[in-house]
């Protein structure tokens, strides 16, 4: 098989799993052996953060390196919506297309269910999955732009996603390939295939995650089988925190909170020969930083002329010195709930609650991982610079929030 200088990328991103869902990230109770397997051989971050609590907004972000509000896509999209991911936004498949990747997507998009937000009208060569969320109506498997099973057998999408993925990198093997694999799983309603009820020690829940790990198993013994593993870049993790089961690991708060546990994620990292085995970083990282990390690994050019908010982190990655990451800003919908600089983060918004009490909150995340005791009357010179960067970059997005709404819709 023939070698290429720049690495083949599989992003596996699953949908709702909790920050304490692995056996790799302490969960008793869920046997994940494959994903373990891969932390073991590669790197764990363990300050990783989504931008967002919800669907939607977290993809909008994972994928252009860009807040979700500068896209236009600050809240969850359902079936009816005009809105969508515009095709003046550039993914990283569009970027990574253009310095010879093939590109699939396999799974959940929910960026926009009309045609010209197709996930082929963003960069990618292939589309087998759902437009949205397993929970909304009507529910249809596509293929591009096709509609090819409803209602769908949900308890086989995990399997099928995966088969599609293994299919797309054998017929892409001789040449340089990104795989986005935004599994439906362990979003609700559950569903899992029926040889995996009953094998974890957290009912339905846990069953879903072994059966993910599972599918995660075979997709790496693939590519290892194909003389791949060398030159392939596994990254794993999920979109928001867990919803009504799974665990955040003792963090406070869940999916639709910007405290930890709606927005702080696993996230592992495999390339064997080039990413040291074992390792754990706890550097401050985000979703935004993989659009600009994985141009930079494949040599494509970043765009210009529009903001990119996330910071290449290949030296991370690969062992060096990682650059010091500036603040980041945490939203729900369009309104500004929390920033963190450094070991501080700050709280000033707990939308879509209407409970205002004890806020601002100020907390010392590398102290206080459970966001359980509010600073903000110790340390009146911090929250004085933490509600200056809110009112700076809050004023940034609203500037720009009529521009990016007409995008959106456009």
């Amino acid at each position: 098989m023939t070698s290429s200088p720049r690495p083949n990328i599989v992003l596996i991103f699953m949908d709702d799993m909790g920050y304490g869902d692995l056996g790799c990230t302490g969960s008793p109770l869920i046997s994940t052996p494959h994903i373990d397997r891969l932390a073991a051989e590669g790197l764990q971050l363990t300050q990783m953060y989504s931008t967002s609590p919800t669907c939607t907004p977290s993809r909008a972000s994972l994928l252009t390196g860009r807040y979700a509000q500068r896209v236009g896509l600050p809240r969850v999209i359902f079936p009816e919506d005009r809105e969508g991911l515009s095709t003046w936004e550039r993914t990283i498949a569009d970027v990574l297309g253009e310095v010879g990747y093939r590109c699939g997507i396999y799974g959940k998009w929910h960026l926009g269910a009309r045609p010209e937000h197709n996930p082929t009208r963003h960069g990618f060569d292939e589309y087998y999955g759902l437009p949205y969320s397993n929970d909304m109506d009507p529910l249809h498997l596509h293929v591009g732009a096709d509609r090819i099973e409803g209602p769908v057998d949900q308890s086989s999408l995990t399997r099928r996603y995966t088969d599609e993925a293994m299919d797309f990198i054998s017929r892409h093997a001789d040449e340089p390939f990104f795989v986005y694999l935004p599994h439906t799983m362990p979003h609700i309603p559950l569903h899992v295939e029926e040889s995996f009820r009953g094998t974890s020690r957290a009912g339905t829940y846990g069953d879903t995650i072994e059966c993910l790990d599972h599918h995660v198993g075979r997709l790496v013994r693939h590519v290892e089988e194909l003389g791949l593993s060398e030159n392939t870049l596994f990254l794993l993790t999920s979109d928001n925190g867990p919803w009504f089961e799974g665990r955040t690991g003792g963090r406070r708060g869940r999916k639709i909170d910007t405290y930890e546990g709606g927005i702080r994620m696993p996230f592992i990292a495999r390339w064997t020969g080039r990413i040291a085995p074992g390792t754990v970083s706890e550097s401050v990282q985000s979703f935004l930083d993989i659009f600009p990390t994985l141009a930079s690994l494949a040599g494509a050019p970043v765009p210009q002329d529009r903001p990119i908010d996330g910071a290449d982190m290949t030296e991370l990655l690969l062992g060096g010195t990682p650059t010091e990451r500036g603040p980041l800003y945490f939203f729900s919908h369009w309104h500004l709930n929390a920033v963190r600089d450094g070991r501080w983060k700050l709280h000033v918004d707990r939308f879509p609650t209407k409970d205002l009490r004890e806020l601002p909150q100020l907390f010392d995340v590398e102290t206080d991982v459970e966001e359980s005791y509010n600073l903000a009357d110790l340390y009146p010179d911090v929250l004085e610079h933490m509600l200056g960067l809110v009112e700076t970059f809050g004023g940034e997005i609203e500037a720009g929030r009529a521009e990016a709404e007409a995008r959106a819709l456009a």
